[in-house]
């Protein structure tokens, strides 16, 4: 019996002293999630900073490209002057796009989110009215009826901000953009959402690699940063949906992503497209 007793207080010191071990290897690691959270919070702050103080300067530079436009420096100007002040202001403009990307991207992943039944009808048709009267020629938006889904109303309407916006911009020069918005319920009560448009495309091997940061298929040719669609991913992952581009679609682009559905809670107006719905299953003639 004595020494069955003696095996029993062994084994619970033995326990004892595990338990004791688990308790300092928790603390420890709550203090290593604290450290990286206050890191993290360091980040986002020394982000909004850097992009504020960058944003100063830039103005300033804005500001007297925009003076040197109407500045008398005798006739005829010096070749190329309008060029160069032109050039001033296009690189003034990305730089300004760049920080707001950069710091979207940086806060996106922690900002805090208010969830909440968002109607894409009214969504779509809002962003497509905005377009309508900034861009011209003026693209051609139709839709279908869209599920209300549930979500961040800011997150999302940036998302489709971003992808009706490379919609509008990644056409042939002179060419009207085509898009169309569709959206299904899917049976574990995800709504996929797609826009498809009759633009220039992507090329193969590529539609999972427009979603990486900074990589950019025609860096020539149009304007962008990069990070649009790396900032629309983690928006969509952190709404719990998934986001890709179609490789099957030819003819041009089909972006799609999911979000949770919204609870039904009563029957969401469609509201009528302004155009009629295109077919864009096929590649134009």
């Amino acid at each position: 019996m004595s020494d069955n007793a003696a095996t029993i207080d062994n084994e619970l010191a033995d326990l004892y002293a595990q338990l004791d071990r688990e308790r300092h290897r928790n603390a420890e690691l709550e203090r290593t999630v604290e450290g990286l959270t206050r890191s993290v919070q360091e980040l986002q702050e020394y982000a909004r900073d850097v992009s504020h103080d960058l944003k100063a300067p830039l103005a300033g530079i804005c500001g007297y490209a925009q003076l040197l436009e109407h500045l008398d420096v005798g006739f005829p100007r010096p070749v190329e002057y309008d060029e160069f002040v032109a050039e001033i202001n296009r690189c003034t403009d990305r730089m300004r796009r760049l920080i707001d990307d950069v710091l979207a991207y940086s806060t996106t992943r922690d900002a805090r989110l208010r969830i909440s039944p968002i109607d894409l009808n009214a969504l779509v048709d809002d962003l497509t009215a905005d377009a309508t009267e900034l861009l011209y020629p003026a693209p051609q938006v139709t839709r279908e009826p869209l599920p209300a889904v549930q979500g961040d109303h800011g997150m999302v309407r940036r998302v489709l901000e971003n992808l009706l916006g490379n919609a509008f911009k990644y056409v042939p020069a002179g060419e009207t953009a085509r898009v169309h918005v569709a959206g299904r319920v899917l049976d574990d009560r995800l709504v996929r959402i797609e826009v498809s448009d009759h633009g220039i495309g992507i090329p193969d091997g590529q539609h999972e690699a427009i979603f990486d940061e900074l990589h950019r298929i025609h860096p020539d040719a149009y304007p962008g940063t990069g990070l649009g669609l790396p900032i629309c991913r983690r928006i969509v992952q952190r709404l719990n949906g998934t986001i890709g581009a179609d490789p099957q679609f030819r003819g041009g682009t089909r972006i799609w992503f999911t979000l949770p559905l919204a609870p039904v809670t009563a029957e969401q107006p469609a509201g009528p497209a302004s155009t009629p719905n295109l077919d864009l299953s096929r590649t134009p003639a």
